[in-house]
């Protein structure tokens, strides 16, 4: 895409085909299933040193879409569907919902990793080795997909656009008012991502138009500019039958935009930054982007006042930053905070994992020392090492007997702080020693 990868008009590319292919039944949506399992026989090697905050601070992606090539070439798609469309082994997940952080999602997938065994053996079923790269690109693909909207619904859109009284300033096919522009010409772009542009870089003049008008400033909530979008493609009387697409953005790239714009000196992110606005590594963001476009939209006349007073220019974005920007405010949740070690360690003996992973003085447990393995210092290499020693933990639990341990929300976050905090104390032990 080169130079031109923030807008790229429709060709009969392979790429573009592919995005079309998304847009229109998100066929790789994601094989939640397909992941991962918790305590691993994995071989002993020294802790990284990490503070304790270092499973919240992993690389953001550059490209969140480049794990659909290896949920395809590793087979996850023989055995879930996506929307109807894939294999039948497991449940279909585009209706499961993949909300989950990385450790999350690492819980799920171990409660399910007995049943997904066992159906891979039936169908003689290879079970794919997955490196920590394709799980780095394949985990965050997975968490991507709820934030490309659905399509939206034209006619409640029709409906949105009277109710909130976009009519009164703004017309499309012919209906509507004449104080703002036609937005017939919006037709043509596929993604919503560049009325959310227009509607932020045009919003103060909107909000004095409004003010002058009388006009009550409306509110958006949750699907109601993809469903507005969706209006104005069908209603649209601009003949031209182009389309043009936005790349759905990159959270690495959004992040050098947050701190580039300026936004940093309002908002913090978990504490690092300004304190004029809301800590948005705090806040509920894991929305599609339409919704997050809204709450922008909902909370605009505040952030405008407050940069007036402080004298900040209100930034403008290009359509790729804005797309950027979107995709980092939508990731701030892929990694996990620091969790609870007092509830790690009451969750290491009541699962279970104390009789492999333990021994008394003198002895050898089973399994290797968890703590001291470097894959608890990285959530995504923590999954792939999971996932590849899945089998041979399935075998054993089940040679003995055992139950197979659940984890249910943020217990798995909870194990790992433990889990580390064990491996600082000895290594402290150590330092303190003659």
């Amino acid at each position: 895409m080169g130079k031109n990868l923030a807008v790229t008009a429709v060709t009969n590319t392979p790429a573009m085909r592919l995005q079309q292919g998304m847009a229109r039944n998100f066929i790789l949506r994601a094989a939640i299933a397909c992941l991962v399992a918790i305590t691993v026989l994995y071989p002993a090697t020294p802790l990284r040193a990490q503070d304790d905050g270092a499973q919240a601070g992993g690389i953001l992606p550059a490209d969140p879409l480049a794990g659909r090539a290896v949920f395809s070439e590793k087979g996850c798609i023989k055995c879930h569907a996506i929307w109807g469309q894939g294999g039948d082994l497991g449940p279909d997940l585009a209706r499961s919902g993949v909300r989950l952080s990385v450790l999350q999602l690492a819980g799920v997938l171990w409660d399910h990793t007995p049943a997904m065994i066992e159906k891979m053996r039936e169908r003689r079923i290879e079970r794919p080795v997955l490196s920590t790269h394709d799980m780095a690109d394949l985990a965050a693909f997975l968490y991507f997909l709820d934030y490309l909207d659905s399509p939206g619904d034209p006619e409640a859109g029709e409906a949105v656009f009277a109710d909130k009284g976009c009519v009164k300033c703004h017309s499309i096919g012919g209906t509507g008012g004449h104080v703002g522009p036609r937005l017939d010409k919006y037709k043509k772009f596929a993604s919503p991502l560049f009325m959310i542009r227009a509607i932020w870089s045009h919003g103060p003049a909107m909000a004095s138009k409004m003010a002058g008008s009388g006009i009550k400033r409306p509110q958006f909530q949750g699907h109601d500019l993809a469903d507005i979008a969706a209006y104005i493609r069908q209603a649209s009387s601009d003949a031209d039958a182009s389309k043009v697409y936005l790349v759905p953005g990159s959270p690495a790239r959004g992040q050098k935009v947050f701190a580039d714009k300026g936004c940093a000196k309002c908002h913090a992110i978990r504490g690092e930054g300004g304190h004029v606005g809301p800590d948005l590594g705090q806040l509920e963001l894991h929305q599609g982007i339409t919704e997050i476009a809204g709450l922008m939209w909902n909370h605009a006349p505040q952030m405008w006042s407050k940069m007036q007073a402080m004298k900040i220019a209100i930034p403008q974005f290009s359509d790729l930053e804005i797309s950027d920007l979107l995709a980092y405010l939508y990731f701030l949740r892929y990694y996990d905070p620091p969790g609870d070690a007092v509830k790690g360690q009451r969750i290491f003996m009541e699962k279970g994992c104390v009789l492999c992973h333990y021994a008394p003085v003198g002895g050898k447990p089973t399994g290797p020392d968890l703590s001291h393995s470097h894959v608890i210092s990285s959530p995504v290499e923590l999954c792939s090492a999971m996932w590849n020693h899945a089998p041979k933990m399935e075998a054993m639990i089940r040679e003995r007997g055992l139950p197979w341990p659940q984890f249910r929300d943020d217990e798995v976050r909870d194990l790992v702080a433990y889990l580390r905090s064990t491996a600082t104390q000895s290594e402290q032990a150590a330092a303190q020693s003659p």
